[in-house]
């Protein structure tokens, strides 16, 4: 005879125990996946943080329209994408700050372009990209104009594929640059063929150069001399002596050529107004201050015709002057300081290391012939 509790017993025990172990093993389970889903949910809500929230962020609001950080670093990177895609260089430090201008000021542009009877047309943006994407002439020697066509095509998809935008955006971009040319023409009409100009000379000496002893072999060197040749020959001597300034400039002996108002702008005051032949006071190099700047104008002429790269320049400026005038007739919000060049910068390093993006089937097409 076996002894013990009888087996109607243990099964009756076994039977009371079950829903309490399958109690404990829901609640278990519901625990595990809660705390799962709390895993998920911080990185998720740290995703969101990092990477989500940053770029919707607002940067630039005119009268409503309104552009995040996203678009900042869209807007720099293709900018950046387009210089080295045409052969050139983008300062990314500057180009920044410079980028959030952009935007601010050409919504402005855009915003009064209707009541100014300024107005871009499909024909002109595509006239605009041929113009930009057409080969250089040497490199259209002896072909025929279809074939120069096709070329001008598929440099164009080859472009958007580079610079990886949709060519909408392209699009929308070529048309904000010619409402800015023609702006800037527009504005531009009021900038003068002549104007008081002077004949301006630099020389460029480190904190640490013999300044008094160049100021003193100046001095000495145009004594008695009135003649502005004969300022210009004593200046250079004295320039290729001690300047610091770029190789060529140096060759040339300081020599800035003939300057207006407003070309100059930071320095003007300190160069302007200057007798001929007068060496100015020491000025900071507000770009190096390491670096020192002796201005020194030989003649003036107080009517003299503009050259066409001088009212250029002026018209640019004027149309700054216009905007910056403009901007307070609409509500303008901009936002700009370490924090968001930081994380812009990041991104574009982050977007500079991604991977090559995957050839356009169609440009390979073309290629192909």
């Amino acid at each position: 005879m076996s002894s013990g509790r009888p087996l109607s017993v243990d099964k009756r025990r076994v039977a009371m125990q079950q829903p309490v172990l399958r109690r404990r093993q829901k609640l278990t389970i519901g625990l595990l996946g809660l705390s799962f889903l709390l895993v998920v949910s911080i990185f998720v809500a740290g995703y969101i943080v990092v990477f989500v929230m940053p770029h919707r962020e607002l940067v630039v609001k005119v009268d409503g329209v309104e552009y995040t950080r996203g678009d900042l670093v869209e807007l720099v990177r293709i900018r950046q994408k387009s210089s080295e895609f045409m052969g050139g260089t983008f300062d990314a430090s500057s180009g920044i700050f410079e980028s959030l201008q952009l935007m601010v000021e050409n919504e402005v542009l855009m915003q009064m372009g209707p009541s100014q009877g300024i107005f871009v047309s499909d024909e002109e943006i595509d006239d605009q990209i041929a113009l930009i994407m057409r080969p250089e002439k040497q490199m259209a020697l002896g072909k025929s104009e279809e074939q120069i066509v096709r070329e001008t095509s598929e440099r164009h998809l080859n472009y958007l594929n580079t610079i990886q935008i949709d060519e909408p955006t392209h699009r929308l971009l070529v048309q904000k640059a010619i409402l800015r040319e023609k702006f800037r023409q527009q504005v531009g009409e009021s900038v003068p063929f002549l104007a008081e100009q002077v004949h301006l000379f630099r020389i460029v000496m480190p904190q640490t150069g013999e300044m008094d002893i160049m100021q003193v072999k100046y001095e000495d060197a145009i004594r008695d001399i009135t003649d502005p040749e004969q300022f210009q020959l004593a200046y250079i001597e004295i320039a290729r002596e001690f300047s610091v300034d770029i190789p060529e400039k140096v060759r040339l002996g300081g020599d800035m050529g003939w300057i207006a108002k407003g070309v100059i702008p930071d320095y003007e005051r300190d160069f302007f107004l200057l007798d001929p032949g007068e060496l100015s006071d020491p000025v900071k190099n507000k770009d190096n201050h390491t670096q020192t700047f002796f201005f020194m104008i030989s003649e003036r002429q107080p009517a003299k015709e503009l050259s066409s790269d001088v009212r250029d320049e002026l018209k640019s400026k004027a149309l700054q002057d216009w905007v910056n005038s403009e901007r307070s007739n609409h509500d303008v919000y901009a936002i700009f300081n370490s924090d968001i060049y930081d994380w812009v910068f990041q991104q574009l390093r982050l977007s500079s290391r991604a991977p090559t993006p995957t050839p356009d089937p169609l440009q390979s097409i073309l290629n192909s012939r």
